[in-house]
């Protein structure tokens, strides 16, 4: 009989596993998520960002409906399989905007409800592992994502120049950096743009996320219509 109960017991156990394999593969929904609609997210009014990657789906779900400490201490239950916490991030804009979840139309975004809280779809992963530089001070990402920042005039910003000359730039910090100038490979230089002008940035459709050995964020690449200012500063050049 004992047999019995713990062939039962395996075969559960193997029932759940096949169900929960199963929704990965298919990219079972998560909380409740309403697709498209017409609400623009709630993300504005605070400095922190949190956000949960659906590593299945390749979604990128954000909200600032949380605390630090709250945060550090959530565990993403076990049958959320292949979601991952982000670590908090600090935005450097003086505003922002998202102009609509990927997938959907100008203006309509996909929101969930989880955890008490409400997110919202902010980018779709589409490459982890995008070539950047060789010695692995830089991780590269590119995401979808329709996102406009603004930076007021008088602001300093900072701007991350590839050696192909492609530029990017800091978009966000984590919350506990400790370091303010990062490690550059060869060829990278780090430079601060002084703001005579408000600066608008588009960062719409493939946008490559590169993140520093002190966790900066830069995004873009930029266009060269984008204006920087003629007070410029290198903070940090390599050979």
């Amino acid at each position: 009989m004992n047999t019995f109960v713990r062939s039962l017991a395996v075969l559960a156990g193997l029932a759940g596993l096949a169900v929960s394999l199963m929704a990965v593969l298919t990219h079972r929904s998560y909380g409740e998520q309403d697709r498209c609609v017409a609400e623009a997210p709630a993300l504005e009014g605070g400095s922190i960002g949190y956000e949960l990657l659906d590593l299945a789906g390749r979604e990128v779900w954000a909200t600032r409906d949380w605390t630090p400490t709250a945060f550090a201490t959530f565990s993403l239950p076990a049958t959320w399989l292949l979601w991952r916490k982000n670590d908090p991030r600090v935005g450097l804009a003086d505003r922002g905007e998202f102009l609509q979840s990927p997938g959907c139309e100008r203006g309509t975004y996909t929101h969930m409800r989880a955890f008490d809280r409400r997110f919202v779809q902010v980018a779709e992963l589409i490459d982890l592992r995008e070539p950047s530089d060789e010695s692995g001070l830089i991780r590269r990402a590119a995401v979808e994502k329709y996102h406009v920042l603004h930076f007021d005039a008088g602001r300093t910003v900072r701007v991350l120049t590839s050696p192909a000359g492609e530029r990017f730039i800091e978009v966000s910090r984590t919350l506990l950096r400790r370091t303010y100038t990062p490690t550059l490979p060869t060829g990278w230089t780090l430079t601060e743009h002084h703001l005579s002008e408000p600066l608008r940035v588009e960062l719409l459709g493939r946008v490559s996320v590169l993140r520093m050995d002190n966790e900066d964020a830069f995004q873009g690449p930029l266009t060269d219509a984008v204006p920087l200012g003629l007070d410029t500063a290198a903070l940090h050049d390599t050979p």
